[in-house]
């Protein structure tokens, strides 16, 4: 079956190369992802690419994220606890006023634009179509999917080219890895899957995700050394997982697509420069540069904003520990309370959806 995704993946990272040439950022997980688009569309058929292949790469990438998690670092974010739950619950305020406008505005109903607009997993929010009348996963996926591509598009180059060159981060040298670190490596390993094995027995979402950087981060708190992997080992991780996106975009199930598409654009773009705005004056209050400020408020992927805040030199653990704090409040909280608000109110949100299939 992996002889069936040789072409892809060498497509991806002809992609990949030609993004990193190109200066673009994310170069190695936009890249692969515009590429599996094309390929998909060329070819006019399903593409196979393993699951197991996007969860190698999330593996990887939770590592990095969680690597620079130190007694510090925790200490500090520990004080900062009140000011993610209020950036978190700014965010989702946000997200979900400009994603009613364009609800408003095209007629999907108030069900499809609550979820549709909720900064939290595509996954999570059709989960809670499936079980909530008066919404449509369709809808809600290409609300969905528009906000992360605007997301990642975005906000790595406002961030690297409006907003870098006025810090002063300076990008730490890593030490190369060595034969030594290997059994060091392996201890990381063996605790990135624990936790993962954790978090899907305890049945809570996005084990791939928050399992590596809960591992990892655990280790580094407790004082433990994590050896910086090899950018070209960074690097396919960003392909694995960016194929996958790009295999996983579907925008045409719906007849009213592109206005659906268009008006959920203008309110993530409205939602990210208000969050611009507040990021300014949040680092205006205190000493976070700007920069973290904004990645951290992003209403993106965890991984996606995490690799932007390598990029752009900003502050890898305080984006992790702002993002990784939205994703598990939207899961635990917000999450269960649109359901439940959802649930009561479905007779009156089922006469108010306008949905042209």
């Amino acid at each position: 079956m992996l002889l069936k995704s040789l072409p892809v993946f060498f497509v991806a990272c002809a992609g990949g190369s030609l993004f990193s040439l190109s200066h673009i950022p994310l170069p190695w997980t936009l890249g692969p992802m515009v590429a599996a688009v094309l390929w998909k569309t060329w070819l006019k058929k399903p593409v196979y690419w393993p699951k197991k292949m996007r969860n190698i790469g999330m593996l990887v990438l939770g590592y990095v994220m969680g690597s620079p998690f130190t007694p510090e670092t925790g200490r500090q974010i520990i004080g900062q606890l009140p000011a993610m739950l209020a950036v978190t619950l700014l965010i989702i305020a946000v997200c979900l006023t400009t994603s009613y406008l364009a609800g408003r505005a095209t007629g999907i109903g108030l069900a499809n634009s609550l979820i549709g607009g909720m900064p939290g997993g595509l996954s999570q929010m059709a989960m809670i179509c499936e079980e909530t009348k008066g919404t449509d996963v369709s809808v809600v996926t290409i609300m969905q999917t528009i906000r992360l591509l605007t997301v990642v598009f975005t906000v790595p180059f406002v961030a690297l080219h409006g907003i870098a060159g006025k810090t002063s981060a300076v990008k730490p040298q890593a030490a190369p890895i060595t034969i030594q670190d290997i059994p060091l490596l392996c201890v990381f390993f063996v605790a990135i899957i624990c936790a993962i094995s954790f978090i899907k027995y305890i049945r809570f979402p996005s084990p791939y995700v928050i399992g590596p950087v809960l591992g990892t981060a655990a280790l580094t708190l407790a004082g433990i050394h994590a050896p910086v992997l090899p950018p070209p080992v960074i690097a396919a991780a960003q392909i694995f997982v960016g194929i996958k996106m790009g295999l996983d975009l579907e925008v045409t199930r719906l007849s009213n697509w592109r206005t659906i598409a268009l008006s959920s654009f203008a309110s993530v773009i409205t939602a990210i420069f208000l969050l611009l705005g507040a990021a300014y004056l949040l680092s205006l209050l205190s000493s976070i540069p700007l920069i973290t400020v904004f990645i951290s408020m992003a209403p993106g992927g965890m991984s996606e904003m995490a690799l932007t805040a390598m990029i752009a030199n900003a502050d890898l653990s305080t984006v992790v520990a702002y993002q990784l704090f939205r994703l598990l409040f939207i899961l635990v909280v917000a999450i269960p309370t649109a359901r439940w608000w959802l649930t009561r109110n479905e007779h009156n949100l089922c006469s108010s959806t306008g949905i042209q299939k």
